[in-house]
């Protein structure tokens, strides 16, 4: 018996005792909880628990400390991990540089593999869908619904529709996203537009499949690792020089699945490639000054943050740097970098939680005066136009990608 097949014959023993070893890459996140100095200001900055309180959410250093520490009882967390939206918060401001969102996908995916009957139903239930489509959401049973569906989304935001690209050779990949591709298509639609309009040579994917972020945020490591062997094999066979994406979580899982699956090519979420690629001129000279109402908006950005917090900081600077160029008035929020509630697939089995997070943002956003809102995510661009739309309110929210399309010199 080599080592390798040794470890498995052990592993596959242990697991039946409901006891998983740590790999060496989830034994490095695990320590890092060791240098927690309990100082709270995890506490003290996460948005579930300025939104819903101690009682119904213990926060962060509960997880990572009291929880963590103890790893024979991970199970004993059932009715906290799951309340984490994995924004990455408390990370940012930990001065020792605990990495809990990651504490909470390690406990989460043993809880997965070990506990199933305690993984929240509706969870499992989008797990099945996942491993059953290689797509986040459920894909449409009639393509010419879903054609009609887009057209229509078109034609009320006054956009062409451009014929899909799949080429052999290209330089790009335009990676869409399960839910541009399936439920937000304007957004895949006004991403083409973008591409198309600077000469961008770029393909979709002729198949489109998950980058394996919901189903890890799950706990089902399983298929997030089918995913990505599914992807990288795509994307090599293609050979294409980098990869271009509308969504804030598929820019942090595809540029964390290239690193580590040696895709040796870059990852771009469409604003950072606008402005490190394409240059914050030749983007200024596109715009169509004359493509707002007689009164300028006033807009507001959201920064996501699989943006800012899981990619880098350096996005927000290139988000404000294109808004700034649009005939618009900036405005900006104190809420601009909190977390939508959207994440960590909170919002699947407790929507309370997540409404009272996005309704953080609802007061911010109402209080900066602005009459427009834009998120380069259409995952927190729904999950704020839900909550804006509940509470009466007349900002508009639009997806950055949708909005920045609107305003360039189209032929139309």
């Amino acid at each position: 018996m080599s080592e390798e097949e040794a470890y498995e014959f052990v592993k596959n023993t242990l697991k039946q005792e409901r006891i998983v070893p740590y790999t060496k890459a989830e034994l490095d996140v695990i320590r890092s909880v060791e240098q927690c100095i309990n100082c709270g200001l995890c506490i003290n900055h996460c948005p579930v628990v300025r939104a819903v309180g101690l009682d119904r959410f213990s926060g962060p250093r509960s997880i990572a400390v009291e929880l963590s520490r103890s790893p024979p009882e991970f199970w004993s967390t059932v009715d906290k991990i799951y309340l984490c939206t994995g924004c990455g918060t408390c990370r940012e401001v930990c001065p020792k540089n605990v990495n809990i969102p990651e504490v909470v996908n390690i406990v989460r995916a043993r809880l997965f593999n070990t506990r199933p009957d305690l993984v929240p139903k509706s969870l499992l239930k989008t797990s099945k869908i996942i491993a059953t489509h290689n797509l986040a959401f459920e894909p449409w049973e009639d393509p010419e619904d879903k054609a009609d569906s887009r057209d229509m989304r078109l034609e009320m935001l006054g956009l062409p529709l451009i014929e899909d690209r799949i080429v052999k050779g290209a330089e790009v990949l335009f990676y869409p996203g399960c839910q541009a591709e399936e439920r937000a298509q304007e957004v895949r639609e006004a991403g083409k537009i973008i591409l198309d309009h600077f000469g961008v040579d770029y393909t979709l994917l002729e198949e489109m499949s998950c980058c394996g972020l919901p189903a890890r945020l799950i706990g089902d490591t399983a298929t997030a690792e089918h995913l990505a062997d599914i992807l990288t094999e795509k994307v090599k066979a293609m050979g294409v020089k980098s990869v271009v994406t509308t969504c804030a979580g598929c820019t942090s899982s595809l540029s964390q699945m290239a690193e580590e699956r040696e895709w040796n090519i870059p990852v771009y979420h469409m604003m950072e490639y606008l402005v490190e690629v394409i240059g914050i001129d030749r983007v200024r000279k596109a715009i169509d000054a004359t493509s707002t109402e007689t009164a300028p908006q006033k807009v507001t950005l959201h920064n996501p943050c699989h943006l800012i917090r899981h990619t880098s900081r350096q996005m927000e600077d290139y988000e404000r740097e294109i808004l700034t160029l649009l005939p618009t008035e900036y405005v900006s929020s104190s809420v601009a970098d909190s977390c939508c509630g959207g994440g960590g697939m909170v919002g699947y089995h407790s929507p309370d939680v997540a409404n009272a997070v996005t309704q953080v943002n609802v007061s911010g956003i109402k209080q900066s005066g602005a009459t427009h809102l834009v998120a380069p995510c259409p995952l927190c661009t729904a999950q704020i136009e839900n909550a804006l739309f509940r509470a009466d309110s007349e900002v508009e929210v639009s997806d950055f990608t949708v909005y920045l399309a609107q305003h360039l010199r189209l032929k139309r």
